[in-house]
């Protein structure tokens, strides 16, 4: 058996796999097999799972999935390969599938000294919806995070209102699925240490945020997140390490979350996750989106929005 590609820099080594069985890695996960930090003995990615794994497409008018040849996780399900590889870029590619009919390429590149990039490209060759109505696509990408400390999502509601510590919040649901959002600020007069962030995550009342009803068939809660609108970026933190994810394009990217990976007897595996969005897509036309991946040392909020400038040119 070939060894899997592996991307590394200063900061990290990350094995990039499609959707072959590896090992412990099962069938169907995609991405980021393993993403461990220099110098640490564990992965930040959960044993046999992933990170920035292609699950599930859909697309306006689409009939349901059904039976058990085909999933909603047709990403995850359908034939994939790796189609280039060297030390600092891999490709997956991903032909066009049997139900949506979308055909994808995806490229990790390793950047110094902390940073992965995600390139996607989507064709859609099937429209779901007659002509004049549009065809809305969301997709979700997730990231099975191994045992963190801390299973919240921080961030910076609107980045240009207020000082740089001024209007973030710590988020995080207490189940899989349409289950409510416990959300609490975070303190503007201080920086904070990681475990002062999981102790402000335990003080005073929360906001809640429900969903509200929820029709059984959406495979997605889009649209129903508490962060409905443009996504710049995310953090969360693993033991003292800084998981940053920042988005490109922000009013294409949404927010998604689950305590537990979906896992209800897996509780040590939250999966941070980001969904792609587009308000119609076209038959033919290559869609592109463009993320990045940090992990270093946390040093702070006003360091998290040095990288975010940085990455989105500001």
């Amino acid at each position: 058996m070939n060894p899997l590609p592996i991307l590394r820099t200063s900061a990290f080594s990350a094995e990039v796999i499609d959707n072959s069985a590896r090992g412990i890695h099962p069938a169907g996960l995609n991405g980021l097999a393993s993403l461990v930090p220099t110098g640490r003995k564990q992965g930040i990615i959960g044993p046999g799972r992933a990170g920035l794994n292609y699950e599930i497409i859909a697309l306006t008018g689409m009939p349901p999935f059904s039976g058990t040849a085909v999933s909603p996780f047709e990403p995850r399900a359908e034939p994939m390969r790796i189609e280039s590889a060297d030390a600092s870029r891999v490709v997956l590619v991903q032909p066009e599938t049997s139900h949506s009919q979308t055909s994808a390429r995806i490229e990790f590149r390793a950047q110094e000294p902390h940073y992965i990039h995600q390139h996607v490209e989507l064709v859609f060759h099937r429209r779901f919806t007659p002509p004049g109505v549009p065809m809305q696509f969301h997709s979700l990408w997730a990231n099975y995070i191994n045992a963190p400390p801390d299973i919240h999502i921080y961030l910076k509601r609107d980045l240009g209102e207020g000082g740089e510590l001024e209007g973030w919040i710590g988020l995080a649901k207490l189940d899989h699925g349409p289950a409510d959002w416990h959300i609490r600020p975070l303190p503007a007069d201080r920086e904070l240490s990681p475990a002062e962030h999981l102790a402000a995550m335990q003080t005073g009342r929360p906001e809640v945020f429900g969903y509200g009803p929820v029709p059984p068939t959406d495979p997605l809660t889009l649209g129903r997140e508490p962060l409905p609108g443009p996504l710049p970026f995310y953090y969360g933190l693993w033991h003292d390490l800084l998981f940053l994810m920042m988005f490109k394009q922000p009013e294409q990217f949404r927010f998604a979350y689950s305590p537990n990976g979906g896992h209800h007897a897996q509780p040590w595996n939250p999966a941070w996750d980001y969904v792609l969005f587009e308000g119609d897509v076209q038959l033919g036309r290559t869609y592109a989106w463009d993320l990045c991946l940090a992990v270093k040392p946390y040093a702070g909020r006003r360091d998290v929005l040095a990288e975010v400038g940085k990455f989105l040119g500001a």
